[in-house]
């Protein structure tokens, strides 16, 4: 997964700084110096205990707690590293109103997280230190993704993903809750909690003229008949030759009759 997040910062301009962290923490920054934007990203792994919440809550609440140390701690706060890593000062002052965290929560099965609503809304709407999104996912989205994205190398991945996001048929489903944990919901995630991604919309085709639209709607023999309607030499004799060619089961008939009507088919 912090692969495809280094691919999305990346493509955004923002690069890891090179310092020690605690084990699945990163920090980024933009690569121009006059923009103050900077990103802690938090990878964790919690499928060996997502069924306990206090467990989650705990693991979720250590970025805050490594960040904020006090000055009289044993160990260096996550803060005071992160300044530390700054060539001035001016720099590193700006750290806390302009820093966001992103975390990554590993889950065996997204429908976990239904049960975790109510704590990624504490966590997002924290005022403390920085602001916070929280992105779950599960091993088969992250693998899936990645997978896309390197049969895609000579694409941006900003396209990428816009491609994956314009596949109309996996909205609809979305909606009706039946594709919850494919790669199509873990992208729409993506755009949703990551401040800076672009989502690029598909243009809509041009409506087709409603002729058109009959036209392909209707199978060989009832389009060769309604073209032959609309000539001004219609011939009589051919018409009726087509109608016999055109079979309309009663049944059909019946339940087409039932559809007008709002009756049961």
């Amino acid at each position: 997964m912090k692969m495809i997040l280094d691919a999305i910062l990346n493509q955004y301009s923002y690069v890891e700084q090179e310092m020690e962290l605690p084990s699945g923490i990163s920090f980024y920054k933009h690569k121009d110096k006059n923009i103050a934007s900077y990103f802690i990203v938090n990878d964790i792994d919690c499928r060996k205990f997502e069924d306990d919440e206090t467990s989650m809550k705990n693991v979720i609440a250590r970025l805050e707690e490594l960040y904020s140390r006090s000055k009289t701690s044993q160990t260096e706060s996550l803060k005071i590293r992160i300044q530390n890593s700054f060539a001035n000062n001016k720099e590193a002052s700006q750290i806390d109103k302009n820093t966001s965290a992103i975390y990554l929560i590993q889950l065996s099965d997204m429908k976990k997280m239904s049960q975790y609503r109510n704590m990624v809304f504490a966590i997002e709407e924290s005022p403390n230190y920085f602001k916070r999104y929280v992105i779950p996912y599960t091993e088969s989205q992250a693998k899936s993704l990645k997978y896309t994205i390197d049969n895609y190398d000579e694409r941006t991945i900003n396209d990428i993903l816009s491609d994956i996001a314009n596949n109309e048929d996996e909205y609809y489903k979305l909606l009706e809750a039946k594709n919850i944990g494919s790669e199509y919901e873990f992208v729409i995630r993506l755009f949703s909690k990551i401040p800076f991604l672009q989502y690029k919309f598909k243009a809509d085709p041009v409506p087709l003229a409603i002729e058109n639209d009959i036209l392909q709607k209707i199978d060989g023999k009832l389009q060769e008949y309604h073209t032959a309607i609309q000539t001004k030499t219609c011939n009589i004799e051919h018409l009726i030759e087509l109608e016999r060619d055109i079979v309309i089961e009663d049944e059909s008939l019946d339940e087409e009759l039932n559809s007008l009507l709002g009756g049961d088919k």
